[in-house]
């Protein structure tokens, strides 16, 4: 596209101030106001005249798009701007998306004066949020009957003790990270005294930074989602065309079949990993880069191959799959409460493979999309007329399994629903029930 000026009139060219969805905002509350507005928005609600442009917008989106579901929760007040629904509303994407397209002009965390006055700011208020705790304690202390001055002071003397040890901190957070990462003035300067000379009438000229520090700040990512650039996915499938099973091991055709969490036995047992649908010697494949940790048989899981792979190349797999079964008697959940999404690396389970091997072994390392083995009928799915993989998300190569008591809740413990990474096609019936008809009359 040539863009000189007028070089081509029935193309306009467009400010990004423009583009739909997105909404500007200038935030004019310096950093010591903007925290001290929410502190108090902590401890109590903050009246919404006196929040400020950007606390407004972001209450807007929050109350707008998390009513229904704190409605469904009778115990939890309406959304507002607080950390507890900021963070609801970031794990949902049409909240997030919304979040994303928040423009907003504020002054750089990189420009400030060589006193740093705007950061001082904060040391104010150190105070009053001790205030706000020792009142909350003193409530507290009323309300369980604790009358004794010992026990009074000591409770507020640990309030003192520990804002001392947080002021402490901050001092240091301003000497030895704020200060030295100043950079903004520095450069805004060189550049006034030493404007770039641009030469090429095809080139738009750069513009400078600003000498006050002011700019507008944008999510990158909410831009990529917005123009729809396609980037390039590592996962890979770990079957061709995976589809649940459509009958259970016994015959039976329940929609829920294979899913992952308390979906057998009216939600009484728990299943713990995905099982697709796989006629006896489908080929497997890796479904990220790794490497093979496993390669042996394992009691009912049969013959089990496990790859290792990078906690960000899985994180950046997950797909915008929603739980489909929710009700009490076949629940399908999202993830064991001990599993950590944010671990340095997964192992990828797949379960029940052939005693057909590829030629790989422990140690060795797999691209996404190799192939690794092929499906089987070992373990405790032999002779079954539903043949598949069961495949599973751990945080350990095997042995995720904790010993609390509840045995059901404990076998899905360090896992993950691989529904949320792997592409769920629609179930093939008739090929399912072909294979299932052959297998049953062996």
């Amino acid at each position: 596209m040539n863009i000189k000026d007028n070089a081509q009139a029935h193309i306009k060219r467009r400010s990004l101030w423009h583009w739909p969805g997105f909404e500007t905002i200038e935030e004019k509350a310096s950093i010591g106001e903007l925290s001290d507005k929410i502190g108090k928005n902590k401890v109590a609600k903050l009246d919404l005249a006196d929040y400020t442009p950007a606390m407004r917008a972001l209450h807007q989106i929050l109350t707008g798009t998390l009513i229904y579901s704190t409605q469904r929760k009778k115990d939890l007040p309406p959304p507002t701007f607080t950390d507890r629904d900021l963070k609801e509303g970031l794990r949902r994407s049409w909240t997030a998306e919304l979040i994303g397209h928040l423009l907003v002009k504020y002054e750089s965390e990189w420009y400030a004066d060589e006193a740093l006055s705007k950061w001082n700011e904060i040391d104010e208020l150190f105070e009053e949020e001790k205030r706000q705790q020792k009142a909350l304690i003193e409530a507290g202390l009323d309300e369980l009957g604790i009358t004794e001055p010992y026990l009074r002071d000591f409770a507020l003397d640990v309030v003192d003790e520990a804002h001392e040890h947080v002021k402490s901190n901050w001092q240091l957070e301003k000497a030895q990270r704020i200060k030295p990462s100043l950079w903004w003035k520095q450069v805004a300067q060189a550049q006034a005294q030493n404007p770039t000379a641009n030469t090429d009438a095809n080139i738009p000229k750069l513009s400078n930074l600003s000498a006050d520090g002011k700019a507008w700040f944008i999510h990158p990512v909410a831009m990529m989602d917005y123009f729809k650039v396609e980037t390039t996915k590592l996962w890979h499938e770990p079957l061709d065309n995976p589809q649940r099973t459509y009958f259970s091991s016994n015959g039976r055709n329940f929609y829920w079949n294979g899913a992952f969490g308390y979906v057998r036995n009216q939600g009484a047992k728990a299943h713990t990993g995905l099982d697709l649908f796989a006629d006896i010697n489908t080929p497997c494949y890796a479904c990220l880069d790794g490497e093979i940790v496993q390669y042996k048989e394992e009691g009912g899981y049969g013959n089990v191959l496990v790859i290792k792979v990078k906690g960000d190349d899985l994180r950046a797999s997950r797909n915008d799959y929603t739980l489909e079964f929710t009700d009490k008697d076949k629940k399908e959940i999202v993830q064991a409460d001990n599993f950590n999404i944010n671990a340095d690396h997964f192992f990828l389970r797949y379960c029940h493979l052939s005693d057909k091997h590829a030629d790989l072994k422990v140690g060795d390392k797999v691209k996404s999309g190799d192939l690794i083995g092929y499906t089987g009928d070992t373990g405790n799915a032999k002779g079954l007329c539903n043949p598949h993989l069961h495949f599973e998300i751990a945080m350990k190569k095997n042995g995720n399994r904790t010993h609390t008591g509840n045995l059901q809740k404990d076998r899905l413990a360090y896992k993950i629903n691989p529904a949320f990474f792997v592409n769920l096609q629609t179930k093939d019936e008739a090929k399912q029930t072909k294979v299932k008809e052959r297998r049953e009359k062996r």
